[in-house]
């Protein structure tokens, strides 16, 4: 699948964000934050360069749940930026390539 990706989605890292969301923002809520970091780990993730698809947490104010997945590399958020600090991470997956 990744080889596919890579035809698919070419280009830089900062190309290929822009078009997940670009992409994302047009689908509407058929596109979560956590579809936009699954795709952005598979284009981008790789033995050589790994990512991180993260997942988390907080409780709202009205008592429910409210979740938030991104995807960060060792430097920064590449999808799914900016994170609310409140978050409380419940997951962390590096990109297995």
């Amino acid at each position: 699948m990744r080889p596919l990706l890579r035809i698919v989605l070419p280009g830089t890292d900062d190309r290929i964000v822009w078009a997940i969301e670009a992409t994302g923002r047009r689908l509407g809520i058929a596109s979560t934050c956590l579809v936009r970091a699954l795709v952005g780990e598979m284009r981008l993730g790789s033995s050589e360069r790994p990512v991180y698809l993260v997942i988390g947490v907080k409780h709202t104010v009205a008592g429910g749940l409210f979740s938030h997945a991104w995807l960060r590399d060792r430097e920064r958020v590449l999808i799914g930026g900016p994170i609310d600090e409140s978050l409380t991470t419940i997951v962390q997956s590096e990109t297995a390539a």
